[in-house]
């Protein structure tokens, strides 16, 4: 990975007489214009790259605004140089976690934290950037403050708070459109002030080219040009919806051998943010099957630059990589990525050393643990202060200035009490954590019933019609239970269902059911297999199982193996599946499953190849219309309207599945 440093120049010469050429053909051009850093932050200058990288065949020439210098290489030779970078992903807008015993958990002013010190500390050739890689909305109740649309829309908290910490450049990830891209438009223009980057979506009626980016260049105080392009994953991605139909994401890999020859000759460095997700191997097991991820984006990096340093940030999968130092590599590209929910805040560092041979980088890598709070733990004999937050850890200029007047904005909202819970072992966390994979689980059933109840004030579909017939949601959307005996407030809820599934009613044939179910039977976490607690809370054993309102009765026959597993005796709203297969049902799914066939859990319609053999089901392709109404804000209703969550409102399990 060398440079003649004499090199950077000709490549600009090259670019230059490519774009005249271009501009007497009259083919398609991408623009260098002058951008606004975020004054905050670590560029000094910035240059956006606009124009069209979808509709071309081949990566498109530089036009270069008029009068506007061009970055150039300012590296001295045998003077080392190094760049730090900050990465934080999949943040889902946990700014801070709020615990009623332990306290609360001050996250991103912990982050904060580590970022000020590092660029108050950089040397004179030391250049400090702060980056996200996407998916920093939704999944905490800070998602209120978005509101449901524009009209509703206060602030975006996760990127007022960026702006206001230094960030440099974040990607778009799929979560930042789930409220619809009329919302993240929005977002953009009131709160980022820096620049948002995805290179492969396109064609939205709402984000236009002041709101995001395919790339960037960015000259840092230091004079280092970093060129950054934003990719985001076309899997699980709210696009082509009803208000923006024309919206879609490129392949990913097509998209960078277009966007990758145009920016490299004007940087020293290439940063890939990647909210696709890593495909490589953890702990020796590779945890995600992707189409596409990291690891070929890396192949295909590699493959169109070979003399330039790159480094790819990733997101999506919240993967751990890099926890004591750099041992990620692929295809000579190091791929770093830091967990998710601010558990930990990513650094990588790569130090040039121009020689007249050519810049030689040396790069490493690390995860810092963002620590948690609790006042608890203070009172055991074994407690280690250096394991829990302390003042020391926290930037309480941040703390005081920008995070708390956003807590002000939330708190009523947190505190509401919607219900009371009943004194019922099935809302325990443990219990739930521990079932939800399982077979049948009481919260979800309460919450499928709810969500037929509350149909009855659906938007009226095509046909003048409201109520559902039955309605299904995937295990790994409820993340915890609530308290027994307790009252419920709108932050205990959140924290169940914390993501912002969009209920969509999908119509299905009484075939098409039995097919789903005999699909859902395979996806049992099955009484052989060995995995440990740790395993059933986070995904890791996720195979996309449904659970399912009271309309819907069948039995799971586990057999020998998962192969063997199907359903039997099915019956739907009281009759055998075999006297409906050929009527048309009403089905109330989250869109995470009905329209983005909930990523790696394979309801689109693949066949799973992580040793599961459940068999595919493409609930994405059915005829399907959105509601526009938010799951758990519906269950929000549903509590406030019976005001109890217990077995006499639907905390039940019974005959709806039974397991043999």
């Amino acid at each position: 990975m060398r440079l003649r440093i004499d090199d950077y120049n000709t490549a600009v010469l090259i670019d230059s007489a490519c774009w005249q050429q271009q501009t007497r053909l009259s083919l398609p051009t991408v623009t260098l214009k002058q951008g606004v850093p975020n004054p905050l932050g670590h560029f000094q200058t910035l240059y956006l790259l606009q124009g069209d990288f979808i509709h071309v065949d081949n990566p498109p020439c530089l036009q270069i605004t008029d009068n506007l210098p061009t970055p150039v290489c300012t590296l001295q030779p045998e003077q080392a140089h190094t760049l730090r970078i900050f990465h934080l992903n999949d943040l889902h807008h946990e700014l801070r976690s709020t615990h009623q015993q332990q306290g609360d958990t001050r996250r991103f002013s912990q982050i904060v934290k580590y970022v000020n010190t590092a660029r108050a500390m950089a040397g004179k050739t030391e250049d400090v950037l702060f980056i996200s890689a996407g998916d920093d909305h939704i999944g905490n109740p800070f998602d209120e403050l978005l509101g449901a649309d524009t009209n509703s829309f206060q602030l975006s908290a996760a990127y007022h708070v960026y702006s206001a910490a230094g960030m440099d450049a974040c990607a778009i990830g799929n979560h930042e459109l789930d409220r619809g891209s009329a919302l993240l438009a929005k977002a953009i223009e009131q709160d980022a002030r820096f620049p948002v980057l995805s290179a492969n979506l396109y064609g939205s009626c709402y984000l236009q080219a002041q709101h995001y980016h395919p790339a960037i260049i960015g000259v840092t105080k230091k004079g280092l040009r970093v060129g950054i392009i934003g990719l985001t994953t076309v899997v699980a991605t709210r696009l082509g919806t009803a208000d923006d139909p024309r919206f879609y994401a490129q392949d990913v890999l097509i998209t960078l051998k277009k966007v990758l020859p145009v920016l490299a000759p004007h940087a020293d460095v290439i940063l890939l943010l990647s909210h696709v997700g890593y495909n490589g191997a953890v702990g020796g097991v590779v945890r995600h099957l992707l189409a596409c991820g990291d690891v070929d984006i890396a192949q295909a990096a590699t493959a169109l630059l070979t003399h330039k340093p790159i480094i790819l940030i990733g997101g999506h999968t919240h993967t751990l990589l890099n926890t004591d130092h750099l041992n990620s590599y692929h295809h000579q590209i190091p791929i770093v990525q830091a967990g998710a929910y601010g558990s930990h805040l990513g650094e990588v560092a790569i130090t040039l050393q121009p020689r007249v041979t050519g810049i030689k980088p040396t790069i490493t890598a690390c995860l810092h643990s963002i620590k948690p709070h609790d006042d608890t733990a203070r009172t055991q004999a074994d407690y280690n202060p250096a394991l829990y937050e302390q003042e020391t850890d926290v930037d309480s200029v941040f703390e005081e200035n920008i995070m708390r007047p956003l807590y002000a904005k939330l708190q009523d909202k947190l505190e509401e009490v919607i219900g009371y819970a009943g004194d019922l072992a099935d809302l325990c966390t443990e219990n739930i954590i521990q079932e939800r994979y399982r077979g049948q689980l009481a919260i979800a059933n309460f919450m499928n019933d709810a969500i037929v109840a509350r149909s009855l004030h659906f938007p009226p579909r095509l046909d003048g019609s409201q109520q559902v017939d039955f309605a299904a949601f995937n295990a790994s959307g409820v993340c915890q239970g609530i308290k027994p005996a307790h009252p419920i407030t709108f932050d205990d809820w959140y924290k169940v269902m914390p993501f912002a599934d969009l209920i969509v009613v999908v119509t299905m044939t009484g075939a098409q059911i039995r097919q789903l179910l005999i699909s859902n039977a395979q996806r049992l976490v099955r009484p052989e297999q060995q995995v440990t607690k740790n395993d059933l809370v986070g995904y890791a054993v996720s195979y996309g199982f449904l659970h399912f309102s009271r309309q819907v009765r069948y039995q799971i026959v586990l057999g020998d193996t998962a192969a063997d597993a199907t359903a039997q005796a099915i019956y739907i709203q009281g009759k055998p599946i075999e006297t409906v297969l050929e009527k048309n049902f009403h089905v109330a799914f989250g869109d995470f499953v009905a329209l983005r066939g909930a990523g790696g859990e394979y309801w689109k319609g693949q066949t799973t190849k992580n040793h599961r053999p459940a068999i595919g089901f493409d609930v994405t392709a059915l005829a399907k219309e959105e509601t526009g109404l938010v799951y758990h804000n519906e269950i929000i209703k549903f509590i406030r309207e019976y005001g109890v969550v217990d077995s006499l409102s639907g905390v039940v399990k019974d005959e709806r599945l039974e397991i043999i």
